[in-house]
């Protein structure tokens, strides 16, 4: 049971870490598709967000309650479905895809990022700067990119 309200939690908190960024993504995320998503870089980077955000704010979690976790917040955010995003993530995860480990240690820098943005009581121009940049590294520009070569010339 309790378990289960971390889970909850755990989702609310990805979900609104996510959400400012989502919404200055490339068509504002209304234009993509489940495929623009489907990027080692990117679905590390998202897993590995999600997974941060759920463990830092909700404690030590299961692996099969994580991965329901990142299965929900993923599935919502690219439309990729539950089975299919887990399938990858071991895939590249096993094989140790160089766009899927530079995804996960863009999450790391990430989160390390946004401890300072909280703690800190200044500079929150500069660090808001900084999340932007690493989204932009790690899902934006991927994102543009593989909406340009479905727009085609």
């Amino acid at each position: 049971m309790f378990e289960l309200l971390r889970i909850r939690r755990a989702r609310r908190l990805a979900h609104a870490t996510l959400e400012p960024f989502l919404r200055g993504a490339p068509g504002s995320s209304d234009g993509l598709q489940a495929g623009d998503w489907l990027h080692p870089q990117i679905i590390g980077f998202l897993a590995t967000l999600v997974t941060l955000v759920a463990q830092r704010d909700c404690g030590r979690m299961r692996s099969h309650a994580l991965a329901a976790v990142q299965a929900d917040v993923l599935n919502a955010v690219t439309g990729i479905g539950p089975e299919l995003i887990g399938e990858e993530i071991c895939l590249w995860s096993s094989r140790g895809d160089p766009a899927f480990v530079a995804g996960v240690g863009g999450a790391a820098a990430f989160l390390e990022a946004m401890s300072v943005r909280v703690g800190g009581p200044d500079g929150n121009e500069a660090d808001d700067a900084a999340l932007t940049l690493l989204w932009e590294e790690h899902v934006g520009h991927l994102l543009a990119f593989g909406q340009g070569r479905r727009s085609g010339p």
